[in-house]
């Protein structure tokens, strides 16, 4: 039995300090949720690997470095979640491709989206560690 697993994320431009989320519009009149990017994979050491994949099948970008943020082996759908950031130097805007629209945003902004509470945490979550790297690359003390 194969196990299932979840690797989801954003792109972080650090200049603007903004990521660049999704939108699937559905045919009701009704506006669809902003999420990460994401996918299911069954492989639990290619966490990485799945979220560049999914991010170069969705905007043709090729990511070299990818960031963790955590992994949960708490979530009711997946045997393990794992969520990750990849940056970037330029803030390219997107064309929307099929159905899918994407949004560059602040971590201000983001608490005004229509967005889910667990991919709300997430971004959350992701803006500490950020911070975080940038503090401890400042010499600043970490905690």
């Amino acid at each position: 039995m194969h196990k299932k697993f979840y690797a989801g994320g954003f792109i972080f431009h650090p200049d603007s300090e903004q990521i660049l989320l999704q939108q699937v519009t559905s045919d009701s009149q009704t506006s669809s949720p902003w999420s990460l990017f994401g996918t299911s994979f069954s492989d639990q050491d290619k966490s990485e690997e799945a979220f560049k994949d999914v991010i170069f099948q969705t905007l043709g970008l090729k990511l070299e470095t990818i960031f963790p943020i955590y992994a949960s082996v708490k979530d009711p759908t997946y045997d393990a979640r794992y969520i990750l950031f990849a940056e970037v130097d330029k803030m390219t805007e997107f064309p929307p491709k099929g159905n899918v629209t994407f949004g560059w945003f602040s971590f201000k902004a983001i608490l005004k989206l229509n967005i889910s509470a667990q991919e709300k945490h997430d971004i959350v979550v992701g803006q500490r560690v950020i911070a975080a790297a940038t503090r401890k690359s400042n010499g600043e003390q970490t905690l």
